[in-house]
């Protein structure tokens, strides 16, 4: 299996790179805009995942006993293309043509060969097929583990939470979750909009084992994606600061969606680089 687990050193170092492609990919979307403030979030799980938790081949994309990760969090394609890239899935060079006319690289797609499990524009509908992926792997004795990562906002949605039920149900101790608890949403602070609370605690009525964790902590990311649950699906709250490691962009609602300029870019990338 072609496959490298990194070190945490390693972990740490990916970070950066990715986070300076991000730049350089919402850069390249132009008056398109890109998702940022909620990719920066999410880097640190997105290198931990990719670079130390997930098992896939390199040679063999669709490989049957891979791991599915599913991207609920689908916006967040910023942290993901360049996780993959960094991890040999394509070129990094292939990340600037993020959202051009016939690039390789969209917002929203489907391509398995690129690592890419589930596609969809509608936000809610993601846990549902992480949860059919697993009782599939239950019932045909797959050892494989299925992994979805979703937004706190996107937990608005109900059918994420008539999800979160059948798994409790079926004992699908195959799948774990992440929540990017970042606390905000397009339209702001969501404990103002439509408060979540105690994520952890409401995972654990719903039947589930879960943990919070610091979600830009490398260690404590591992130790959390590492465990195996018995007999309970499992739930990893990671608190996040949207848009982290960019000062202009953390916890400010007008970047969720927006569009970079030049000296914005600029000085994103002097702050990554000097991080």
């Amino acid at each position: 299996m072609n496959r490298r687990i990194l070190s945490e050193e390693e972990i740490k170092a990916l970070c950066k790179r990715m986070r300076l492609h991000a730049m350089d990919m919402a850069l390249a979307a132009g008056n398109r805009g890109a998702h940022i403030s909620g990719s920066l979030s999410c880097i640190e799980i997105y290198a931990v995942l990719y670079g130390a938790i997930l098992n896939y081949d390199l040679d063999n994309p669709l490989w049957n006993e891979r791991d599915r990760f599913i991207a609920g969090k689908e916006h967040a394609r910023l942290a993901e293309y360049p996780a993959r890239a960094e991890m040999g899935f394509y070129p990094t060079d292939v990340l600037n043509s993020y959202e051009q006319n016939d690039g390789l690289l969209v917002g929203h797609q489907l391509k398995k060969e690129l690592g890419v499990e589930y596609g969809s524009m509608s936000l809610g509908m993601e846990m549902s097929f992480a949860v059919g992926k697993a009782i599939l792997a239950k019932q045909t004795q797959q050892s494989y583990r299925i992994y979805c990562l979703l937004g706190d906002a996107e937990c608005e949605e109900g059918p994420v939470w008539e999800a979160f039920i059948p798994a409790s149900h079926y004992k699908l101790d195959n799948l774990t979750v992440i929540i990017d608890r970042n606390y905000m949403s397009v339209d702001g602070n969501t404990e103002e909009l439509m408060a979540q609370l105690d994520m952890q605690k409401k995972m654990e009525a719903f039947g589930w084992e879960s943990v919070t964790v610091d979600g830009h902590d490398i260690h404590q990311l591992i130790n959390a994606l590492s465990y195996r649950p018995i007999g309970k699906p499992y739930a990893i709250i990671a608190t996040t600061i949207k848009g982290k490691g960019v000062s202009f962009i953390e916890n400010n609602k007008s970047w969720h969606q927006a569009v970079l300029s030049e000296a914005q870019y600029q000085q994103a990338i002097e702050e990554i680089q000097k991080s």
